[in-house]
């Protein structure tokens, strides 16, 4: 006759994470951006942190080999990501954080319009991703930007008969438009 085992718990040893490539490897001081770590024992991650600054976890799949995280905003340089969960902590993998490059604006085209505004505008200049413009103070509507930042449009707001000031802001500072804009 053969005695029961008695029931017992069993904990599962889960691995450390490991970190093998981090997707991209760069990115805006500001932060905000998503950046895929891909490796080992991700699904149990519960903190990450870039240069000891804690990342958001955006989408942590079960398979355990890829994980989703929000860059936190840090000080420009490379800086150590880690991946921590109940084992321990990952061995650091790279990232480094960029300064924006200022914005330049060559040109505005058209350069006149009616002073009621609703025309639509194009300039072209050269790091204008994430930018916002003004003219005369006042933001322009429908701002995109295309072509790795070399192309912005929008539509010009309303504004007072005469010349126009035209201010492209970014993340990496702001830019006057040579010439301006005409209001008629």
């Amino acid at each position: 006759m053969s005695s029961p085992v008695p029931n017992q718990d069993v904990a599962l040893a889960v691995g450390v994470p490991t970190i093998l490539l981090v997707v991209p490897s760069s990115g805006p001081i500001g932060g905000g951006n998503p950046v895929v770590l891909i490796g080992t024992n991700l699904d149990t991650v519960t903190s990450v942190t870039f240069g000891g600054t804690a990342a958001t976890i955006v989408a942590q799949p079960p398979t355990g080999t890829v994980l989703i995280v929000t860059a936190p905003a840090h000080a420009a340089g490379a800086v150590p990501v880690v991946a921590t969960n109940p084992s321990g902590a990952s061995v650091p993998a790279g990232y480094t954080y960029l300064v924006p490059l200022p914005p330049l604006a060559f040109l505005i085209t058209p350069v006149s319009g009616p002073a009621a505004g609703g025309t639509s505008f194009t300039i072209i200049g050269a790091n204008l991703t994430g930018a916002s413009v003004t003219f005369n103070g006042t933001a322009a509507t429908g701002v995109t930007v295309a072509a790795g930042g070399a192309v912005l449009t929008g539509v010009t707001p309303a504004g007072t008969a005469g010349p126009a000031t035209v201010v492209v802001t970014t993340p990496g500072g702001t830019a006057t438009v040579p010439g301006g804009y005409l209001y008629a």
